[in-house]
Parts: C-alpha cells; structure tokens; sequence
C-alpha cells in the first residue's frame, strides 16, 4: 500500500451558524457539531435541533462531511430521551454519528443501517480488543485516543483495515494531565442539577459524562495537606510532527479539537496540517 492511498481528511469543529459559513470554506472534508445539551460542549457552541436540517443542508450542498457530536453518556433515565434526539437528526438529515455510548450505537444499528458509526475520542479506545468491540457494534471508524503512541496507533489501523474500519486520530486539542480523556473521574459525574433543554425534556447538567458540560475540576488549583499548591489543568497539545507516522500507518482522518475555538486560528491550523499532508504525498 503506497502511503497516501486515499486523502486523509481533516475534520473541524464548528460550534455555531456564525461560523459554519467560515468552515464550509475550508479546505477540510467535514466538521462536527452538537446539539444543545446532548454533547460535550458548552451551551453557546451548540446547535439547536431545529438547525440540523439546514447544518445538513449546507453541507451536502458544499461537498462536505456534517458530523453529529453525540459523544455522552446518557444516564439510564436519559437514555430513551437521547435515542429520541438521535432519531429525530437522522430524520433531519444527519449521515454520520459521533457516539461513546454502545447502547446508542446498537441502536442506531439497528434502526438506521445507513447511518454510520464513529466511535468518539470519549469511547477512550486504548487497546485492539477495545477497537474491535466497536467495529462489533458497527462503528465504521474509530476515533483514538491521544495517548496512545504511534506504534500502538498503526497496529489498531491495520488490524481495523481489514475488517473496513477507519481510524482517525486528533491531531491538535485538550490533553488532561490528571486523566485519560473521557474517563475522567474527578468530573461532576453524580451533579444531579436538573435543566430544561429546551427540548421538552429535562436534562442533568456540569456532567461532562452525561449531558451536559464539565466543571473542569481539575483546572483549579489545589493545595494538598502540607500546604504544596498542585494545578492539573488540561494543556493544548499540538501534534504535527507526528503526522507523517499517522499517515504512513494509514490512519485516515485528522481532528481539530475545540468547539470555542477563533476562526483565524484554526484556519491557520487546518493550513499548517493540509501543507504538511501534501509534503509527504510529495514522496510517494
């Protein structure tokens, strides 16, 4: 296999209408987006479920990749509510779902074959028998985490490859020092603050596992019982330089990470990461 059999996408996220017309005109392949309350991200950068249909619209019309960000865990109370959610953006246009959550993924399965499957970085796939598990449940690729090293990133790809799943890794982001992303337990997991969505129904908030958003616990500074001052706040990593490995291992798909994140700089990245892409090409 040469080393660039297909292009390597590079997907960013879009975190509201303002900004969707900037990213239609990237030189990208797709974007994620959430809907309010049903994903990772603060209220402000997400998108009302009225607005899918139009998010989908625009970007079929541009040739682009519309991603729904679908990546809590509902609770059990929660989880015929987000079923619902799903549903009702598949019917509203929605192709491709980002999800952590199995029992959401064996639904879409089983209800909407033609949707497909992304495990989220949230899944924290952090192992081969961890990728298979989600190529079982349908997933037709698979986002991995971070941590894990090039090595381990080219043999989940290869061995994926052959059962016809993707790999996609997040190239620039948040990496937590105190935990592995999406298993954060110092998060406010158990906060049973109670919220209206605006979508008739009633969801729990500051849950970053759940529906809501993280109380970023481990951004605050802590001092331990000696009185030494600890602070484990998340840090942007920026992994270019580890690009030509990714692609040589044939991973097929690079991420932005940061729904909040200027205009001007991720054009600026997404430049940076197209240049690069092109620059190993120039070798094959």
């Amino acid at each position: 296999m040469s080393l660039i059999d297909k292009r390597c996408e590079i997907i960013v996220p879009c975190g509201d209408f303002q900004i969707l017309p900037c990213v239609l005109a990237m030189d990208v392949e797709g974007f994620y987006f959430g809907i309010r309350g049903w994903s990772r991200a603060d209220r402000n950068q997400e998108f009302s479920l009225y607005q899918v249909e139009e998010v989908c619209r625009r970007a079929r019309d541009r040739g682009k990749r519309a991603l729904l960000s679908f990546n809590l865990m509902p609770s059990p109370m929660e989880a015929e509510q987000a079923w619902g959610v799903v549903r009702e953006a598949v019917l509203r246009g929605v192709k491709e779902v980002i999800c952590s959550d199995p029992y959401l993924a064996m639904r879409i399965r089983e209800h909407c074959p033609d949707v497909e499957i992304h495990a989220s970085l949230g899944a924290v796939v952090l192992s081969l028998e961890e990728a298979h598990f989600w190529a079982d449940l349908g997933a037709s690729r698979v986002i991995l985490s971070p941590h894990l090293g090039t090595h381990e990133i080219e043999e989940i790809t290869l061995s994926l490859a052959s059962r016809g799943v993707e790999t996609e890794v997040m190239i620039f982001g948040v990496r937590c020092q105190a935990t592995t992303l999406g298993l954060c337990r110092i998060s406010s997991y158990f906060d049973m603050n109670l919220e209206n969505s605006g979508l008739r129904t009633v969801i729990w908030s500051g849950s970053s596992k759940r529906s809501g958003v993280c109380y970023r616990t481990c951004a605050q500074e802590w001092v331990d019982s000696r009185g030494r001052e600890w602070q484990w706040a998340p840090e942007f990593y920026w992994d270019l330089e580890k690009l030509p490995a990714l692609l040589h291992a044939g991973v097929r798909a690079l991420k932005i990470g940061g729904r909040g994140m200027g205009w001007n700089k991720m054009r600026a990245l997404v430049r940076a990461i197209r240049e690069k892409i092109r620059e190993e090409e120039s070798y094959v």
